[in-house]
């Protein structure tokens, strides 16, 4: 596989599919040169076997990053660069409802990378016409936006957004560019747990630990520490009732930046066009502009949304993205720091090995506060920059 696929065709993912194993390949059979019953390795076969190419695909290829994806898992496996996915689902109102705690479940296990066949692995024979899956599609798809991974796949089927008529493909595609425009965040996120183990998708117990009825909603989540996903989960309404945890200045309304509510029962209007998501105050957002491929993504001019009300900070992250350069020290950080008092914004000096220091960035600034939106833009050299609105 080395050297016929991999190295061959610059592989950059693996898809280690069955990797249950699957029709009970295990049962009645010995293991370990015949030491032990296959049975006993049943619930941890995933783990040793992605470990396994893992390993090999660290020691065979070039200082290239390993990315796994396997449709069983068990703890610890997230050491190996391995993601995973709820499996072959249907794609009903009641399957998407249960991917939601599903995947909830899975990152409270320690298991960061998650994520769904956006759309159902089954599919209706009619998907192409059927206007009612069509819905259902496009929530699945805009869910995924804030899952760890967004991906599309299914049975059968030719996935491509334009099979599915004009209005699928737009909607689909403006899905897309936030998927793509969220990467700055997103690949942060995703350093915060590498390094300090945090968790993308989280369940509001993580940071709602003593709102009691924040422990009992089973499909609100959030995405990293900012981002408040309420999905929608039944079909032809143009209404829902979020619940808003309570926090120090309230929360913004992600799709159109205007303030929500301060705490508690919200009710917030819903189309098709996307699913409602809720931004904390206090948040710092860096979004990308025009990004259209991850490869593009570091040195990328960006700009910065800052969710008044509330102070606040974040940590930019940036490496090559496709290698392991960073176990050297070769990232970079750039911390940010929103005073909510002063009305002062700080990017500090940008820290780290990597990337030109010297090479300017274009950076939007942007204020969003309950009376409306203030900008700045400035060109940020990696050093101290003092914004003040």
């Amino acid at each position: 596989m080395r050297d016929s696929l991999v190295g061959r065709y610059n592989i950059d993912a693996l898809w280690l599919d069955a990797t249950e194993p699957e029709n009970d390949d295990l049962l009645d059979r010995k293991v370990c040169n015949g030491k032990y019953p296959g049975e006993m390795f049943r619930n941890a076969y995933p783990l040793i076997v992605n470990k396994a190419v893992y390993e090999g695909f660290r020691r065979d290829i070039d200082n290239k990053r390993a990315m796994l994806f396997t449709r069983s898992a068990f703890p610890g496996i997230q050491r190996y660069g391995v993601a995973t996915w709820s499996g072959d689902v249907g794609n009903d109102w009641e399957t998407l409802r249960r991917q939601i705690v599903a995947g909830l479940g899975i990152s409270v296990c320690g298991l960061p990378w998650w994520t769904y066949d956006a759309g159902g692995f089954f599919r209706p024979s009619n998907q192409y016409t059927d206007k009612n899956y069509h819905e259902r599609f496009l929530r699945w798809l805009q869910t995924s936006v804030y899952l760890p991974l967004m991906r599309v796949h299914g049975y059968m089927s030719n996935t491509e957004f334009w099979n599915y008529g004009e209005d699928v493909m737009r909607i689909s595609r403006n899905a897309l560019s936030l998927r793509y425009s969220l990467l700055p965040y997103i690949y942060s996120c995703a350093a915060d747990v590498t390094f300090r183990g945090g968790t993308i998708m989280r369940p509001l117990v993580m940071d709602f630990a003593t709102d009691t009825t924040a422990l009992s909603l089973k499909y609100q989540y959030m995405f990293g520490r900012s981002l408040l996903v309420t999905p929608v989960l039944e079909p032809e309404i143009n209404q829902m009732c979020v619940y808003l945890p309570e926090t120090e200045g309230g929360w913004y309304d992600f799709r159109d930046n205007s303030y929500a509510s301060n705490n508690g029962w919200y009710e917030t209007g819903v189309s098709i066009e996307n699913i409602p998501a809720f931004v904390r105050a206090g948040s710092i957002i860096p979004l990308s502009t025009e990004l259209t491929t991850t490869s593009s993504l570091s040195g990328a001019d960006f700009e910065i949304r800052i969710f008044n009300d509330a102070d606040g900070e974040f940590c930019l992250y940036e490496d090559n993205g496709n290698n392991y350069d960073y176990e050297s020290g070769l990232f970079s950080e750039i911390k940010m720091e929103w005073n909510n008092k002063k009305r002062v914004f700080t990017i500090f000096d940008k820290s780290g090995k990597f990337g030109n220091r010297r090479e300017g960035r274009n950076i939007k600034v942007i204020l969003i506060s309950k009376n409306g939106i203030s900008e700045r833009e400035i060109l940020y050299d990696g050093y101290k920059t003092v914004v003040k609105f």
